[in-house]
């Protein structure tokens, strides 16, 4: 238990519980302590702020309980963090008070850190009430510094998402983290370690977020769409889904075995075939490319590319100008 009072609380429960909040409610009617903290603090915006980042979390809460936590901890500790410490909106922190915080996080005062991880509420009387013994930030022990370098990346990540949600909402005025990050004296590039240059997964989830708004909005974008969803979804090279010398991937490459399974075949790393399991959720993706291109779902006669080419009457110009239709190379129809 924490020897010394901390003077905020904790503003966002589990996954579980926060989905039971009505859509229209802005506080849980199970935690009033919630909604008496935040009308208490003589901050002009901080309701608003609760307001958004609940919509902020609310987007993640039922699509990954990992995302969800991660998101939520990072953006609670900053409102928390912005109201009790800087007594400003979290909106009207700017790139030196982000500083700040930084310093803060790599060195908290006492009564923001507890020894252990512990619930945030705790269910007495049918409400959930704030456990006393939460604290923000847990207590690193002797001569560990608070966080390593994939932490710091993941921190600014998350706030940098965070902050592009408020301002899409016309919320914030603009995203500072990016140079915050940038200069980040706690953020060291390890060297004589070469480590794998790929998109961790928030980014991905965002990545797929926006190209489903592009598509929604302009079906010019259902192409790229697609290809974001195949390579996250099933975790392809690119170079599995494109096509190369030796390979043409074609559409009766999705198949569906006997037990109704969808799988994807694909010719991969040391010349190798191998068969890639097809979620549900990523076949509503397949399902809509090809709604797109006026086509139902593939089957082992479809032999369209899985994606297909950018130039307008390809097929046309390449019979006009003799060029094979097997493959025809992209500089032969350009030269066409």
């Amino acid at each position: 238990m924490s020897d010394k009072s901390f003077p905020g609380l904790p503003l966002f429960d589990s996954a579980k519980y926060f989905n039971q909040i009505p859509r229209n409610a802005v506080f849980p009617d199970q935690s009033p302590a919630v909604e008496e903290f935040v009308l208490s603090l003589d901050i002009d915006g901080a309701l608003d702020d609760y307001r958004y980042t609940r919509d902020f979390l609310a987007s993640y809460s039922k699509k990954s309980q990992d995302t969800y936590d991660k998101f939520r901890g990072d953006a609670e500790r900053l409102l928390l963090w912005a109201w009790l410490i800087q007594r400003k909106s979290v909106v009207a922190l700017r790139r030196r008070d982000l500083e700040e915080y930084t310093d803060f996080v790599a060195k908290p005062d006492s009564n923001w850190q507890a020894p252990a991880t512990v619930r945030r509420f705790l269910s007495s009387g049918g409400q959930r009430l704030p456990n006393e013994d939460w604290r923000p930030f847990r207590l690193a022990g002797a001569g560990k510094g608070r966080l390593n370098t994939k932490s710091w990346q993941g921190l600014f990540s998350n706030l940098s998402v965070y902050f592009n949600y408020l301002m899409a909402e016309d919320y914030a005025p603009g995203n500072h983290i990016p140079i915050v990050k940038k200069n980040c004296p706690y953020l060291r590039q390890e060297t004589g370690i070469n480590t794998a240059k790929r998109l961790s997964e928030l980014q991905w989830e965002y990545l797929l977020s926006t190209a489903v708004a592009m598509a929604d909005a302009d079906q010019t974008h259902e192409r790229t769409l697609f290809v974001i969803a195949t390579l996250k979804s099933l975790k392809l090279r690119i170079s599995e889904l494109s096509e190369r010398p030796n390979w043409l991937p074609v559409m009766s490459h999705f198949h569906r075995d006997h037990e109704g399974n969808w799988w994807y075949r694909t010719f991969g790393k040391g010349s190798k075939e191998r068969d890639v399991s097809i979620s549900d959720e990523y076949l509503k993706f397949l399902k809509r490319y090809r709604v797109y291109r006026g086509l139902p779902l593939p089957s082992k006669d479809s032999s369209e590319p899985v994606i297909e080419s950018r130039v307008k009457n390809a097929v046309l110009a390449a019979v006009s100008c003799g060029i094979s239709l097997k493959r025809p190379s992209q500089r032969a129809v350009n030269h066409c």
